[in-house]
């Protein structure tokens, strides 16, 4: 096989050059022609890097975490494809884990603390990691990335704009008709279901009609059963709701099938979220999509950046952002 050397002889550049390209490291600048004219002596010679002795030369494990509160939740689908890809053109492999699995005294935290059995974990946690847990990540030098917005945690995050999202939701109700427009599901602490609610709070005001309290109910589909219950405790039905998260908009759906209230005629539905569900219920379901493959593929790229040492990118992604999907759950108030 060939060596680095022999490659930067064929190319006619230096070895350090090609190594940087190699190891995508960005200590050694090398131009776009140059790296073009080794891209090609690469593919001619068949190289395929030594992932092992490369992680061994930068004191690496070559393998990163991501750790999610539930990973049975398909909205991950699009994080995890992004992670993965990204991981990928960077030569880790990935451990996956549920925040369920993060408790004191279980191998799988234990594996997470071990020293320099993985370079980096990739965390989305709503908040409800329990603070021993987090004593602990913080007590060693394993960089955490944040899939969420919580800066208050001192870690670096980065994050789809959840306050955005909620607002969406909320003003294409409002602009269809609705004047009376609730907020399901999520928990109040945490973050990204009080950016939402945020949202939403922002989007009523704007258009001069009262907020209501969120009626903050949980996730997946039991919370949309529960959210629909406590909006008909409360006597009449809103007109339109906004619910947190695109599985407790389909428990919602359902809860309204069984009781006989007709969507979107007598209530319209978004969800937050967009998943194959929303196009499996009845009516399909409209949502507010997140740019979530995107979300992955920034928080690799910005955990190797720290890793090397070099600039980072944080915060609220901004080159893709939340996109309304129109389907069958929406429609004008008919009353």
């Amino acid at each position: 096989m060939a060596t680095l050397k022999e490659i930067a002889r064929r190319a006619g550049v230096s070895a350090s050059a090609v190594s940087a390209v190699v190891n995508g490291t960005t200590h050694t600048r090398v131009s776009a022609r140059t790296r073009e004219r080794i891209e090609a002596v690469i593919a001619e010679v068949g190289y395929v890097p030594n992932d092992a002795a490369r992680a061994l030369r930068r004191q690496q494990a070559g393998t990163i975490a991501v750790v999610v509160e539930g990973l049975e939740n398909p909205v991950y689908k699009e994080l995890l494809l992004g992670i993965y890809e990204a991981a990928e053109a960077h030569g880790w492999a990935v451990v996956l884990g549920d925040t369920a699995w993060m408790r004191s005294g279980s191998h799988f935290l234990a594996r997470l603390l071990g020293q320099g059995s993985i370079d980096a974990i990739l965390l989305r946690h709503e908040g409800l990691i329990d603070e021993e847990v987090l004593g602990h990540l913080r007590a060693r030098p394993t960089p955490v990335m944040l899939l969420e917005q919580q800066s208050d945690l001192h870690y670096p995050w980065v994050a789809v704009d959840d306050l955005m999202a909620g607002r969406m939701a909320t003003e294409f109700l409002l602009q269809a008709g609705h004047t009376d427009v609730r907020f399901v599901g999520g928990f109040d602490e945490s973050r990204t279901s009080n950016a939402r609610y945020e949202g939403y709070v922002t989007a009523m005001k704007h258009a001069r009609r009262r907020p209501r309290v969120g009626c903050f109910t949980g996730f997946g589909v039991e919370a949309g059963t529960l959210g629909f219950s406590a909006l008909r405790s409360g006597g009449k039905l809103p007109t339109g709701v906004v619910v947190n998260n695109v599985m407790s908009a389909a428990g919602l759906l359902a809860a309204a099938a069984d009781d006989g209230v007709d969507v979107p005629r007598q209530l319209s539905v978004v969800g937050i979220h967009d998943a194959e569900i929303a196009d499996i219920v009845r009516p399909r379901l409209t949502t507010v999509r997140l740019p979530m493959r995107a979300l992955g593929i920034r928080a690799v790229q910005q955990v190797s950046a720290l890793l090397e040492g070099a600039s980072t990118t944080l915060g609220v992604i901004t080159e893709e952002r939340p996109e309304l999907i129109v389907r069958a759950s929406t429609a004008p108030p008919s009353r």
